[in-house]
């Protein structure tokens, strides 16, 4: 992973955290994916050799990030 979608990813898991623990509205908060699951499945994309993902993001992009590093990372193993 280089350092910029690194850099990206804490940034908007910071921003999630500090926003939604502020906010009580539900349709107002981010509901970011954990770190965890972001992990699992960039797991899941490499190890199914996916070519093509999709990532619907109704928040800030945080889950199609972890799925754009992970489809870039299989792409360089062709």
């Amino acid at each position: 992973m280089t350092d910029s979608p690194k850099k990206l990813l804490l940034e908007l898991e910071r921003f999630g955290l500090k926003n939604d623990g502020g906010i009580v509205d539900r349709p107002r908060r981010m509901l970011n994916i954990t770190r965890d699951t972001g992990e699992f499945l960039s797991v899941l994309v490499q190890a199914m050799n996916a070519q093509r993902v999709l990532g619907i993001s109704t928040s800030n992009g945080y889950s199609t990030l972890w799925l754009a590093m992970a489809a870039k990372a299989t792409c360089r193993k062709w």
